[in-house]
């Protein structure tokens, strides 16, 4: 037993040198031998990205159409998703890495994962609020209703911060339009605020608050005039509950950090990007669009954070150019090779069995003690 005890500690260095580098080579192996599992939903996750890629391709010919040029230097992906910094019907700042990320059409099967989380199936009918800040992202949510037959009641908000859909000649509203008309979608919104500040045009001018009203008459949609922050959400409530009569809504889908939708500067904090089939008591004290569906029960998806969505489903920030459907971890995930792990493990465990508890490891033990002139090893106390 005296022997077993110490010989650890009479290990050569080399030997110790061996082990380290053996445990390290095996754990890189690890790392570089990992495989890829396809996720669930294939097909609809490809139907809906591929529509999505139509959808944009549209909306840009028309774009083009209009002579409204596609900027390469604020689009280099060339989506024709992407407006200006500044325009008489812009709301607020905007960050324009985040739209360029969100006009991703892969993101159009990360929607349908959503939805699908949420519970949402064929001929379920849903609530949506976006506004013209992120049309990408717009369009890949239509794209991903579609392709899971859901039947959604639209509100949008007219308006858009820096670099959305911020051209007066060609707002989000008439993109939606185009879509409809063109057949890539059955549905298209039932009614529209002005959008901006508290939804209402807060600080716009009354020029710009008149080029959204024309938008919205034009298309055809119902104006939403509230004079303030709890009267725009009673509005929106009170559409969403007649269009939807005796029929249950299975979810709430925002796009975006409208106030209206996700509340005040609290609200927007009190909900994680995704799906969110519950909600904090402080979050349910808050008063917005999502709130008063949680309070029902209904699950909210909240798209929002394009940037940490992009990196949580495997999708690149800021495209330099347009990504291939079928691309991203939404399609198929990165896992470790379970087998060759364990085999690994077994190995670095079989090394270190017999290298330090075995004889054949003794046999490199390093300075065994004082040695007798015949070269024999002095007996061990």
């Amino acid at each position: 037993m005296k022997r077993l005890y110490w010989r650890p500690r009479q290990v050569s260095q080399a030997v110790i040198v061996f082990l380290a580098v053996f445990s390290l080579l095996g754990l890189a192996s690890v790392e570089y031998f990992k495989v890829k599992s396809p996720q669930g939903d294939l097909d609809k996750k490809l139907q809906a990205a591929t529509l999505a890629t139509e959808m944009m391709e549209a909306i840009k010919i028309e774009k083009l159409n209009r002579a409204i040029p596609v900027n390469r230097e604020i689009d280099p992906a060339e989506t024709g998703m992407m407006g200006t910094l500044m325009s008489p019907i812009t709301t607020l700042t905007g960050r324009l890495s985040a739209k360029q990320t969100s006009a991703n059409p892969n993101f159009a099967a990360v929607l349908v994962e959503m939805l699908i989380q949420a519970n949402v199936g064929a001929g379920d009918l849903v609530a949506v609020g976006y506004s013209g800040s992120f049309p990408g992202m717009n369009v890949n949510l239509l794209a991903a209703l579609k392709t899971i037959n859901a039947r959604p009641i639209i509100i949008s908000s007219a308006g858009s911060s820096q670099w959305g859909a911020n051209v007066p000649e060609f707002m989000w509203i008439d993109m939606e339009r185009l879509l409809f008309d063109e057949g890539l979608i059955s549905f298209h919104s039932v009614a529209s605020s002005i959008g901006g500040y508290e939804d209402i045009g807060i600080g716009m001018s009354r020029d710009a608050r008149e080029v959204i009203e024309q938008a919205v008459r034009r298309n055809g949609l119902k104006l939403l005039r509230a004079g303030d922050f709890t009267s725009a959400i009673d509005e929106r409530m009170k559409v969403y509950e007649q269009k939807a009569g005796r029929e249950e809504i299975k979810a709430y889908i925002n796009v975006g950090g409208g106030t209206i939708s996700v509340g005040r500067s609290l609200g927007k904090r009190s909900y994680r990007p995704g799906v969110n089939l519950s909600a904090s008591r402080g979050a349910l004290q808050i008063d917005s669009i999502m709130t008063r569906f949680m309070r029902k029960g209904i699950p909210v998806v909240h798209v929002v954070e394009m940037d940490r969505l992009a990196m949580q489903f495997g999708l690149p920030l800021a495209p330099q150019q347009m990504p291939s459907v079928g691309e991203g971890g939404v399609y198929n995930q990165t896992q470790y090779n379970k087998w060759w792990a364990g085999l690994v493990l077994l190995a670095i465990i079989g090394s270190l069995r017999a290298f330090v508890l075995t004889d054949f490891g003794h046999r490199f033990v390093k300075g065994r003690g004082p040695r007798k002139a015949d070269g024999q090893p002095e007996p061990m106390v």
